[in-house]
């Protein structure tokens, strides 16, 4: 599963609340959770030569991927659970960002070239297929299911963006809830669901979810509110956030249009960003003082904090089935970021 990526920019909204707290983080360090119940790990890692590492996306196997910069351009990355490192970049690429893993190891992201995105797959033997949909004048692929279905946006005429389908062999299907003016999958599942969000002339973001069959249902978590998915999991269940992008709150919402709010407790932000099989999310939280925080939401509502000491950025982006999770971290706003993966 994958995360919005509204995340990232959330980092922008919360920095200048930051205070300064300097620390020296090893590479590939072993670090301890401030307060999980059951016992985990974090490892730190970056790719050989990275000055900045954001891992988005873990599949089954525990294999990641993200994308890291060298000071020089930015890099697609597969980190494989021994963990050792592949590097990557499209053809003619100024920028490579790997943005989501299947169970079978292909990745799914878009490269820059002659100043325009365009959509990728990379395949587990390295073989690299671009595309793009008809149209597109900039294509951002978000999540790629186990059977080889990508979704994501693209820019068309005079800058609209639409939700598009890619299928296993190659064919493309565009595609807007029908008061779209601007159109944004986040997540694909394991049966072809998707979901996202979109804009209406009013300018407010609803939910949505689109059956394999092309059924549009829409929905906003509370009225009035500002939504937008975030994942979706197997069993059609969905999350995200709702509300105003700098004081964003959670929710879950089951196939059958339940919908639920969570926040743990002295958060003032809430973001979720993934939900696995078994109904667990991760995310993050800002407290009143401005700190950034990782959660993981169990299915009966429980919620455990963790995020190594003296670190005031960390964004969990992505929960496998076996709740290993993977994000980065930064000890304040003014140290590099690092990958890191949490082990139950």
């Amino acid at each position: 599963m994958i995360a919005n990526r509204s995340a990232l920019a959330l980092l922008s909204l919360v920095t200048n609340r930051k205070q300064v707290a300097m620390l020296c983080l090893a590479q590939c360090m072993l670090l301890s959770l401030c307060a999980l119940a059951e016992e985990a790990t974090i490892i730190s890692f970056d790719p050989p030569g990275s000055r900045q590492t954001i891992p988005l996306s873990i599949n089954a196997g525990g294999s990641v991927t993200g994308y890291y910069s060298d000071g020089i351009a930015i890099h697609g990355f597969l980190r494989t659970p021994d963990g050792s490192f592949i590097a990557f970049d499209g053809p003619d690429a100024t920028a490579t960002y790997a943005w989501s893993i299947n169970s079978a190891g292909w990745i799914a992201g878009y490269f820059y070239a002659r100043q325009m995105s365009h959509g990728f797959l990379r395949a587990p033997d390295g073989r690299f297929i671009a595309f793009d949909p008809p149209g597109s004048t900039g294509t951002t692929p978000q999540s790629i299911n186990s059977a080889g279905m990508v979704t994501g946006y693209y820019s068309g005429a005079h800058g609209t963006l639409h939700g598009f389908l890619r299928d296993a062999d190659g064919a493309i299907t565009s595609f807007d809830p029908g008061s779209s003016t601007s159109t944004r999958p986040s997540s694909i599942n394991s049966a072809g669901e998707i979901t996202g969000f979109y804009v209406d002339s009013a300018q407010l973001y609803h939910g949505f979810v689109r059956a394999p069959d092309g059924a549009f249902t829409t929905f906003v978590a509370r009225p009035g509110q500002n939504t937008q998915p975030a994942s979706i999991n197997s069993a059609g269940e969905v999350t995200g956030t709702y509300g105003p992008s700098n004081s964003s709150q959670a929710f879950l919402r089951t196939a059958d249009g339940i919908i639920t709010t969570f926040a743990p407790k002295h958060s003032t932000s809430v973001v979720p960003c993934s939900v696995n099989d078994a109904g667990r999310i991760t995310g993050f939280y800002v407290d009143p003082r401005g700190n950034l925080h990782g959660f993981v939401r169990s299915r009966d509502g429980a919620v455990a904090i963790f995020g190594p000491p003296s670190v005031t950025f960390i964004f969990p982006f992505s929960i496998n089935d076996s709740g290993e999770i993977t994000g980065y971290y930064q000890a304040s706003v003014f140290t590099t970021s690092h990958g890191f993966l949490l082990s139950p």
